[in-house]
C-alpha cells in the first residue's frame, strides 16, 4: 500500500506551487518573490502654490506652475506631508508658499490624488541639494542648484522679503522657501538641522497626544485579534514595540490591547494586536484610519539613527530580510524614480535591479563573519553614508 502511494505523492508534490522540486538548489528554494516597483516613476511630481486645505483636511487647493487655473485635489488618507525635512501635518503649510506635490496615478497614468506634499525646503533636503546664491543685486538674488543643468532645474530670481533674515551673500548655501517671486526664508545647513529637530519634537507631541497614524489591515472578531499597519512616519516608534507591550486604539471608544507581534512591511509597520475582548472589534472596519497610542522610546533611542528594533532576530535569513526592510537604497539611480530610496531597500524593483540581491549577499557575508546587526549597520553607514537611514531621491 505504501509503495503504491509513493508515485501519487510525488506527482502531487510536483503540482504544488512554490514547493521545491527534488534536487532543486538551495538558492532557488530561497528565491525572492517581490512586487514590481515601477509606479514611482509614473507618479506626477510638480511644484505648485499652496492655496489652502479643505475644511475636513481631505482636499487641498493648489495652483500648479505652468497652469492657468488653480485646482482642488483629494489627499490620500496616508499621504506623506513633509515639513522642514520631517513629517508633519497639512495645518503647518503656509498659504501661497511653493510646495512640491506628488500626484498618484491610475492604470492609464492619469493623476487623481495627492500622494505627498513637501514644503520647498523639504524638497531640497530630499534631493540633498540646498540652493546656492549665484549673485545678488540690491533686493534680488539669483538662486540655483549647483551641478544641475539649468534647463532641467532652472535658476530663479527672487526678491528678498522684508522679513527675510537668511544668507544674502553670493555663494551662500541655503535651504530656501519662496512664495511667488519672493524669498520668504533661507537657512544654512546647520540652521536647517535645528528646524528639523524642532519639527521632530512637534510631531512627537502629536504622537503623544493622538497616537501613531495607521490603518486597520486585519480584523478577526471571532478570534479576538486584529492588525494595524502604521504609516511611514511611525517607523521608529512603531518598530520599537515588542511582544507584550500595552497599547491603545485612540478611537471614539478607546480600545486597550496587547501587542502579539511586530513586523516591517516596506516603510510601514504591521502591529498584530490582541484586544481585551473580541467585542471591542465590533464596529471597526478593514481600511479604517486609526491612531495607535504606544509606549514612547527612550530619549537616547530617539536621538540615535540606529533602527529601534536592532539586534532582535537570530535566524540568518530573517536578519537579511530585516535589513532589506530597514535601510534605504543608496544607489545612484537619478530621475526621482528609485522606490527603494524613498520607501526602503526592499521596495526596489528586484525584477529590474540587482541592488537588493547585492545588498543581501553582502549582509550574509557579514553574518558569516559573526558580526552583530548593530556592527553590520555601522559598517553600512560608514560605507554608504546617511542615505541608508533617510528617505531621499536623486534628480
Amino acid at each position: 500500500m505504501r509503495a503504491s502511494l509513493l508515485p501519487v505523492i510525488t506527482c502531487a508534490a510536483l503540482l504544488i506551487p512554490g514547493l521545491p522540486l527534488f534536487g532543486e538548489k538551495e538558492e532557488n528554494a530561497k528565491k525572492v518573490i517581490a512586487g514590481k516597483a515601477d509606479v514611482l516613476r509614473h507618479v506626477v511630481k510638480k511644484f505648485a502654490r499652496y492655496i489652502r486645505c479643505g475644511e475636513d483636511g481631505s482636499t487641498v487647493h493648489l495652483h500648479f506652475e505652468g497652469e492657468k487655473e488653480a485646482s482642488s485635489w483629494p489627499v490620500l488618507p496616508d499621504a506623506e506631508i513633509k515639513i522642514h525635512g520631517w513629517w508633519g501635518r497639512l495645518e503647518q503649510l503656509h498659504e501661497d508658499n511653493r510646495v512640491w506635490i506628488w500626484l498618484m496615478v491610475d492604470r492609464k497614468k492619469n493623476p487623481h490624488s495627492v500622494l505627498m506634499i513637501a514644503d520647498e525646503m523639504s524638497e531640497q533636503d530630499i534631493h540633498d541639494e540646498p540652493l546656492v546664491i549665484k549673485s545678488v543685486d540690491g533686493d534680488k538674488a539669483v538662486l540655483h542648484v549647483p551641478g544641475e543643468d539649468p534647463k532641467k532645474v532652472p535658476e530663479r530670481t527672487l526678491h528678498f522679503a522684508d522679513t527675510y533674515q537668511g544668507p544674502r551673500r553670493a555663494s551662500s548655501s541655503l535651504f530656501a522657501q519662496s512664495s511667488g517671486n519672493t524669498l520668504r526664508a533661507g537657512h544654512d545647513p546647520e540652521e536647517f538641522e535645528t528646524l528639523r529637530s524642532r519639527q521632530q519634537n512637534w510631531l512627537r507631541d502629536r504622537w503623544r497626544e493622538e497616537g501613531l497614524p495607521g490603518s486597520i489591515s486585519g480584523l478577526h472578531p471571532l478570534g479576538g485579534e486584529m492588525e494595524v499597519t502604521l504609516d511611514h512616519e511611525a517607523i521608529r516608534w512603531g518598530r520599537y514595540l515588542k511582544k507584550g507591550d500595552e497599547v491603545r486604539l485612540a478611537i471614539k471608544d478607546p480600545v486597550k490591547a496587547v501587542v502579539k507581534s511586530v513586523s516591517p512591511w516596506r516603510e510601514r509597520t504591521r502591529v498584530h494586536l490582541v484586544p481585551a475582548s473580541g467585542l471591542h472589534l465590533l464596529g471597526l472596519k478593514p481600511g479604517q484610519r486609526v491612531n495607535l497610542k504606544v509606549p514612547e522610546p527612550p530619549g537616547e533611542v530617539q536621538a540615535s539613527h540606529e533602527p529601534t528594533d536592532l539586534d532582535r532576530l537570530q535566524d540568518k535569513e530573517e536578519r537579511v530580510q530585516w535589513f532589506l526592510q530597514t535601510i534605504y537604497c543608496s544607489c545612484g539611480i537619478p530621475g526621482d524614480r528609485c522606490t527603494g530610496m524613498f520607501y526602503i531597500q526592499a521596495s526596489c524593483n528586484v525584477k529590474g535591479c540587482g541592488r537588493p540581491k547585492e545588498v543581501a549577499a553582502e549582509i550574509r557575508a557579514f553574518i558569516d563573519e559573526d558580526l552583530s546587526d548593530r556592527e553590520i549597520f555601522a559598517k553600512l553607514v560608514k560605507d554608504r553614508g546617511r542615505d541608508i537611514w533617510r528617505p531621499h531621491l536623486l534628480r
